[in-house]
Formats: C-alpha cells, structure tokens, sequence
C-alpha cells in the first residue's frame, strides 16, 4: 500500500492535539469530581428523583473478544456491578465485522435508550472519513472520554535495526527496505506510523506496509518474521517484551513510560517531535434525555476514581483523564477535523 504526501504543515500536523484537550480540564474535572464526590454520596441517591437503568444494560463492544477496547468494556462493566455503580444487571456485547460498523449500528437502533452504550476508538471517526462507513460521532450521545493509551514501534530482538537512528537512517535511503504491519487501515497505529516517518523525512509514499485484521496478527507475523517492524499500543507490547520476544526502539508518548517500558526513548528524545496516541470512550444512542446523560455523567465520573480503573490504566500505560458528556463532544468534534488533515495527508481521503 502506498501513502501519499500533500505537504501538510509539520508544526499543524504533530501538534498533541489530544494530549492538550485532555490536560486543558484535568484541574477543572478533579474539582468538580472533588464536590460531586462530597454532594452525591452514591449513583442511587444521585439519582432518585431523574432517570436510572430499569432493566440490563448492554455495554457494546464493537471488535473481537481479547483485544484492549474489548478489555476495557470488561472492565468498565465489572466496576458497574462491584462497586454497585449501577443497581440493574450488565452485561458486555461483542458485536465485531465491518470496521465497527456493526457494533455501531447495533446500537444506534436504540434511539433515546440509556441501556445501551459501545465503547469507542479512533476507528468511529477514520472509517468515515476514508469513506468506509457512513456512521460517525455525530449519530451517537457522547457520554465519556477516559484517557489516551500510547504507540510502540515493535522489532524482533535479533532486528539488524537497533535504534530509531538506525531505523530512519535506513528509510531515507531506502523508504522500502522494511516492511512494516499494522491493523486497520487508518487506525491509530497506521497513523503513528505516518506521523513518525513523516516528521523524520521519510518518502511515505514508499513504505512498505501490510494491513492486517487485528493487533494480534500483526504481532503473530512479527513473530514469524512476515514482516520487519509493527506499531502497536503498548500494553498490546508489554507481555512480549517481558517474555523477550520483541524488542522496542520508540513510543509515542510525551515522556519516557513506567515498568519495562522505562528503557525505551520518546521519538521526541529520538529528534522526531510526535506525541500521538490511542484513545477510548463511550457513546450511547442518539436522542438520550438530559435525565439519562446526568446519570452516567455520574457514574462514569465515579468509576475513573476507583482503583480498579486506575490500575487498569497503569497497566494499559494510558492516561487517567476523564471527560464528561459535554466536553466529549468537543473533543470528538476537534479530532475529526485533526484527522481527517492527517489523513488527507497519507493520501487516505478520497478526493472529489
């Protein structure tokens, strides 16, 4: 597959647009959680006198069992029901094929139904802006956004490539000498990836990369040594990396992360200014009352400060900034528009 280069401004291009929406009103949310906290002693007496689940609660899931936005949904779920969050039942539904679409149109169906909710990644914003699926944020009720989980470029440990120096040294001379993997087909790694060679001068319109269906193929060929390098979020990295079965040369990340990850250099300490990241959220279906967003507003705004949740985050390596209902609009509006500008530039965007 080829990517195309229109010349996007690089300063336009690498801005952390995501990173600084989320710290923007991480001091406005941790004192309105603070007061919440003291004035709503639980989701049951929040809500008394407004809406509350009656029956089950469907937390939607759309991809595969076994992967991280299936992880989280599992575990957004456990907290309802532990920490008695919500007082009906829940459950978690995969509901996988076409991109999301059909996890996605699963529960648009549900219109004005608080029951019903899919957990969203980058996919519901890139598959309607290449043209893949007519459904966007704007079809749903934003009701939360919980942080930013970061990108990995993973080798095997006997790679000849043991550096990003090594790495961007080889392309410039040669943008097709190393094969790369990644999943989706302008995802978040495919577009980490775009960012990094970009930012470093590379041709992208040269590299070699192959699409595979899921995260785990593309490590399964890493593996198998089918392809050179993968992109991966890091808590898809981890475990190998512990086991010694890949070897990791940049992150994505502002600055250096924790645990086994603590080795590894920023692409900024590399000289490659790209911070860029993973992030995840919850939409329900359109049409939802005032009544039903305030409730979830609430409980989600009590789930990310249990300790379940945060050492979930730590060990997805992401970070633990919430948004609520209102603020998730805007954040889904801006990126978008950001997206859809670095999309355009890896040649993606089908012209008119």
């Amino acid at each position: 597959m080829e990517m195309r280069s229109n010349n996007l401004d690089e300063a336009d291009m690498h801005k952390p647009e995501t990173r600084s929406f989320f710290r923007r009103y991480r001091i406005v949310h941790t004192l309105v959680l603070a007061a919440a906290q003291l004035a709503l002693p639980s989701a049951s007496q929040a809500q008394t006198t407004g809406w509350k689940p009656d029956k089950t609660v469907e937390v939607v899931v759309p991809a595969a069992p076994g992967g991280g936005t299936d992880r989280a949904a599992r575990m957004i779920q456990k907290i309802f029901q532990d920490r008695r969050l919500v007082e009906s039942p829940s459950v978690v539904v995969n509901k996988p094929g076409g991109g999301g679409s059909i996890g996605y149109t699963y529960v648009m169906q549900y219109r004005g139904d608080g029951h019903y909710m899919v957990v969203t990644y980058p996919s519901l914003l890139t598959n309607h802006i290449i043209g893949n699926s007519p459904i966007n944020h704007t079809h749903f009720t934003p009701l939360a956004q919980f942080g930013n989980e970061y990108i990995g470029l993973a080798v095997k440990p006997d790679s000849p490539i043991k550096s990003a120096k090594d790495l961007i040294d080889r392309l410039r001379k040669d943008p097709g000498s190393v094969v790369f993997g990644t999943f989706a087909l302008g995802g978040p790694t495919h577009i980490a990836l775009g960012l990094v060679m970009k930012a470093a001068g590379v041709d992208v319109r040269k590299l070699k990369i192959v699409v595979f269906a899921s995260s785990g193929e593309s490590m399964t060929a890493l593996f198998g040594g089918h392809v050179d390098m993968v992109p991966s979020a890091v808590a898809n990295i981890v475990a190998p990396l512990q086991e010694g079965r890949v070897r990791v040369i940049g992150v994505t990340s502002p600055q250096r992360m924790q645990g086994v990850l603590a080795p590894v250099p920023t692409w900024k300490e590399s000289g490659i200014n790209v911070v860029t990241g993973y992030w995840r959220g919850v939409v329900g279906p359109p049409g939802m009352s005032p009544a039903q967003i305030a409730f979830w507003d609430d409980v989600f705004a009590r789930l990310v400060r249990t300790d379940e949740w945060k050492m979930e985050l730590e060990r997805s390596a992401a970070d633990n900034e919430y948004i609520n209902s209102r603020d998730s609009k805007q954040f889904l509006d801006s990126q978008y528009e950001e997206l859809k500008r670095i999309l355009t530039d890896l040649g993606l965007v089908k012209q008119n």
